[in-house]
């Protein structure tokens, strides 16, 4: 498996609650993935203007076919936030 926590940095002057509707809807269809355990999108504290996720992938694969998605790709298009960090941890059983 394959965890994943990042810290994205918001960078839209929207507001917050209309960023997390986004990120939220992202969450809801990238939990319906194939190769997607868990994913799960939070804000920081509201004058941080910080999200926070947390992932669990099957494989680097699925991470990599996230990507291509319609979803992922709708909201990454909007350019509401950009990486701040990201750590990535492979671990088998």
């Amino acid at each position: 498996m394959l965890y994943i926590t990042a810290c994205l940095k918001i960078i839209s002057d929207k507001d917050l609650n209309e960023i997390m509707k986004e990120f939220k809807k992202l969450e809801e269809e990238t939990n319906k993935e194939e190769g997607c355990i868990q994913f799960h999108a939070y804000p920081l504290e509201p004058s941080e203007r910080k999200i926070m996720l947390w992932e669990i992938w099957e494989n680097e694969e699925a991470v990599k076919v996230h990507f291509t998605k319609k979803h992922t790709k709708d909201v990454q298009k909007q350019e509401l936030t950009e990486v701040e960090w990201i750590l990535k941890s492979n671990v088998s059983e």
